[in-house]
């Protein structure tokens, strides 16, 4: 995946929603790519939990830009982004703690 698409993706989802549903993600990658009604399932029990979003399809959104971000074997450099974020450490500190945690799940895998 380009560089720019790499970017529009991660800004797409948003770096808090990467630092916090990258690992719950990565662990379902394969069902949610492979059957419907379980990512809308998800895709709904995100929206109902997480109250960001006004609406469905901006969850909806979020979940598909980290799957792509995810199928193009860029998910480490995501989050590497995120944990080093200056803002995101302000604004975002679990978010940012979740995604250090991921990268060390990812790198000692």
């Amino acid at each position: 995946m380009e560089d720019t698409n790499w970017k529009r993706n991660l800004e797409s989802a948003g770096g808090w929603f990467v630092g916090e549903y990258a690992s719950l993600i990565i662990s379902k990658f394969r069902q949610l790519e492979n059957d419907k009604e379980i990512k809308k399932e998800f895709i709904q029990n995100i929206f109902h939990s997480q109250g960001r979003d006004k609406d469905y399809g901006g969850t909806r959104t979020r979940v598909n830009a980290v799957l792509r971000i995810i199928k193009s074997d860029q998910i480490e450099e995501a989050l590497e982004y995120i944990v080093c974020s200056e803002r995101m450490k302000k604004e975002e500190p679990r978010a940012v703690q979740n995604a250090k945690e991921t990268l060390m799940q990812i790198k000692s895998s």
